[in-house]
């Protein structure tokens, strides 16, 4: 009896851990292909900042609106975390120039006249493939 014949037991015994170890790198790589890391946290902070960017423009007529919204964008703010320096960096760039502000009117004047395509997120998140827009409001 031949036992190097193709498809006889001894064979596929022999190839059956090199077939495991094929299926092992393979799903690894397909789970380290997956979704952008990014995406999660840009659409976080597009949610958190962009309605307040609206918000700003209609300050005047709704304050009390804008100073909520404000709170919560901080909230969440405080609460986001990036998934690599580039966006670390603009987080806390982002961060600072949303909190130099004592008061509500003062940050609204300054988002109201400042272009949200100008964000450092933003702009790191474009360039990690994630575009955002302000809110609708």
């Amino acid at each position: 009896m031949d036992t190097g014949a193709p498809g006889h037991a001894g064979q596929v015994v022999r190839r059956l851990p090199t077939v495991i170890a094929v299926a092992v790198v393979a799903g690894a790589l397909a789970a380290c292909s997956g979704p952008n890391p990014a995406t999660h946290f840009c659409e976080d902070y597009g949610e958190a900042v962009g309605k307040l960017y609206v918000d700003a423009a209609n300050y005047e007529a709704a304050p009390a609106e804008f100073s909520a919204t404000a709170a919560a964008a901080m909230d969440d703010l405080s609460r986001l975390r990036a998934p690599d320096d580039q966006l670390r960096r603009a987080l806390d760039s982002a961060r600072f120039a949303l909190t130099v502000f004592s008061e509500d009117a003062s940050l609204a004047d300054f988002l109201s006249r400042t272009d949200f395509a100008q964000d450092d997120v933003v702009k790191s998140c474009a360039e990690h493939g994630v575009e955002l827009k302000p809110a609708a409001g």
